[in-house]
């Protein structure tokens, strides 16, 4: 059979394919993975395996973290792989090149191509893009510049900073969250991208979320915050020129604040679906700091060295004794 796609820098090639009303089933190759998808209409149960072990079943909020390794493995980042996470390279790429040839029953997947209780970069953008048409509902110029303004500036990408697991007491209860920051990446092409972003800050009684903020870095564990984006720099990305006009300014933030206020519940669940131990987008040389090597294992031909968060360091190559962490 060997009908298949390219995911990410690896072919997908489907080896096996079973059509009928009771349950139907794929088999393929990625390359040096294995790829198993079942789907049983009448209950519905869709289920997705990965060498062997399951990594979805209809009613998760999200792929296991297997999954997400793999595509990191892949060469997946969502800094230029815009519009795509590792979910929506299963359910839109992968899962409809394994059911290429089924014929009996639709996959069971919403309008936005997933299944249902999915929450991935696909939920963002769609509760970006209902906000963004709300603002089209005030008549006055500086707001119709700004709606103009956001409707030219599609939500592209989703960027997290370090680690999303939670200190746990003894019976595993998350205590705290993790310092973190999150990113928006807007625009309609990457060279005239801007950003939007919100960190965890230390404040009294323990860590909370800063406000939405206009792009620009995060400091000192997020304490402290260095703008370096102003209205006038949206309006350019947005193709609309770097002249503000009269009002803009303070149009802007109130829109801001109110698309921000649809969006950020999504954006929080999208953080909670993320699967707990691996590694997010951004940082990679934190992720390690204060962290203990506690086990070593072979998988693939190279070495993992696994630290006490259950994260694991592909060992890039040794050296005269020396260990090289990508």
């Amino acid at each position: 059979m060997h009908k298949g796609a390219w995911v990410l820098r690896e072919p997908l090639s489907v080896l096996d394919s079973v059509d009928e009303p009771y349950l139907e089933t794929a088999l393929a190759t990625l390359g040096d993975h294995e790829i198993l998808l079942q789907f049983a209409p009448a209950t519905p149960d869709l289920r997705v395996f990965l060498d062997g072990n399951a990594v979805f079943e209809l009613g998760q909020a999200s792929p296991a973290g297997a999954w997400f390794k793999l595509c990191r493995e892949l060469g997946y980042e969502p800094e230029v792989h815009w519009d795509l996470d590792p979910a929506l390279i299963l359910f839109r790429q992968v899962v409809p090149a394994l059911a290429r040839d089924w014929r009996e029953n639709p996959l069971p997947f919403t309008d936005l191509g997933l299944p249902e209780g999915v929450v991935c970069l696909a939920s963002v953008q769609a509760a970006w893009e209902t906000a963004v048409t709300g603002l089209f509902g005030k008549r006055d110029a500086p707001a119709r510049q700004v709606a103009a303004c956001f409707e030219g500036l599609p939500l592209r990408a989703v960027v997290f900073h370090d680690d999303p697991s939670r200190r746990e007491d003894f019976v595993g209860t998350g205590v705290d969250e993790p310092l973190l920051g999150v990113y928006l990446h807007l625009g309609a092409s990457r060279s005239r991208r801007v950003t939007l972003s919100k960190a965890t800050v230390v404040a009294t009684g323990g860590l909370k979320m800063s406000p939405w903020a206009m792009g620009g870095e995060w400091t000192e564990d997020g304490r402290d915050y260095r703008g370096t984006l102003r209205p006038e720099a949206f309006l350019w990305a947005a193709g609309l020129g770097r002249e503000v006009p009269p009002g803009f300014g303070p149009a802007f933030q109130e829109a801001l604040k109110s698309v921000l206020g649809v969006v950020d519940p999504v954006v929080e669940a999208y953080r909670r679906a993320w699967p707990t131990g691996v590694v997010w987008h951004r940082d990679p040389f934190a992720r390690y700091l204060n962290h203990m090597i506690v086990d070593v294992r072979m998988e693939g031909g190279r070495a993992l060295l696994i630290l006490d968060d259950g994260t694991d360091i592909a060992v890039a190559g040794l050296k005269s004794g020396s260990v090289c962490v990508p």
